[in-house]
Parts: C-alpha cells; structure tokens; sequence
C-alpha cells in the first residue's frame, strides 16, 4: 500500500497490508504540512479534518479523541462532540460501560483498537487495515461491530481512519474494500 501525504503529495513511503491484489493508496499528513497548517499557516488540524471527507480520529496515547472529522460521527450516527471520549466510548463498546471504563477493564488488554493506537502513539509505526471487533451496548446486547482501522502517527498524535465498520456481514466501506477471496 502507497502512502502519500493529503496535503502536499509526498510519498510517505510503502506498507504491506494483506492483499495487494488492488492497489490501495492511503493518504495521511506529513509532519511538515501537520506543522504548517497548525502553525505557520494558520489552519487549524480540525479545519484539515473538517476537509477530508473521510472518518478520521485524532486521538492521543491513551486513546482519548482529542478531535474528529465530522464523517466519523455521520459514520457512527452520532451528533455529539466525541472530543475528550476514550475510543471504547466513541464506538460504545459494552467493555467500557464496566466498571474503571474503557482501557480499564481486564478486557481492555486484548481491544485490537486499543492496541494499534497505543502502538502507534509509542513506535511511530503505522498499521493499516487492521481488523477489529467490539461488542457494543449494555452486556454487548447491541451486537458485534467489526471495523477495518489505519494508523498514522503526525507529531504527539495519532490519526485513525475508519477504513470499514459494519455488523456481522454488512460493512460500510469509506474506500474500496480488496476482493473477497
């Protein structure tokens, strides 16, 4: 998978993700345009967000948003703020709805989301396309969400793009999904 920078074009180089039957370009921000745009220009990371047209997340190490593009709520029928909110309560995981609340559960050690965030924000390796699952609602009474993420860390964040999420079999795609095998 290609990566380039949203804002200027620069090759941000290659990761393998699976199959590469199709190739996938995946755009994030180069740590100069993330600079430039936040300082010597003038415009806001949440002005760039509102531009993308795409379910993004900022979130910091510990997996609390700290801003959003405004299709993750479109994405998540949700139309209020998420800033401030763990990921575990953006995507209302049942897991943080226990007691300590997301990333403080027993169960909290094994959330696939988590993990890739938090890897992401320590190593500065992205991950792209990683599956992961949740159960959403009270007791997971809501069902099984399963989600396709990308991580890019940009300076002391990380961008998370919802590439897919869905419920059982049905999936939402923000970009064309590979073929099934």
């Amino acid at each position: 998978m290609k990566l380039v920078c949203a804002w200027c074009g620069l090759d941000l180089g290659e990761i393998a993700a699976g199959d590469e039957s199709q190739p996938i370009t995946s755009h994030g921000l180069c740590e100069s345009c993330a600079f430039r745009l936040s300082a010597q220009m003038g415009v806001p990371l949440q002005q760039y967000l509102d531009q993308l047209g795409v379910p993004v997340a900022v979130l910091d190490g510990d997996a609390i948003v700290l801003m959003t593009s405004p299709s993750v709520g479109a994405l998540l029928d949700r139309g209020e703020p998420l800033h401030g909110l763990r990921a575990g309560d953006v995507f209302e995981c049942a897991n943080a709805q226990l007691p300590g609340g997301c990333g403080r559960t027993i169960h909290c050690s094994g959330c696939t989301l988590r993990q890739t965030v938090t890897d992401t924000f320590a190593t500065g390796r992205s991950h792209v396309r990683v599956p992961a699952y949740l159960r959403r609602g009270r007791n997971g009474d809501a069902g099984v969400v399963s989600l396709l993420t990308t991580t890019e860390k940009v300076g002391g964040a990380v961008l998370l793009r919802i590439d897919r999420l869905g419920s059982g079999e049905a999936a939402t795609s923000t970009e064309a999904a590979p073929p099934a095998s």
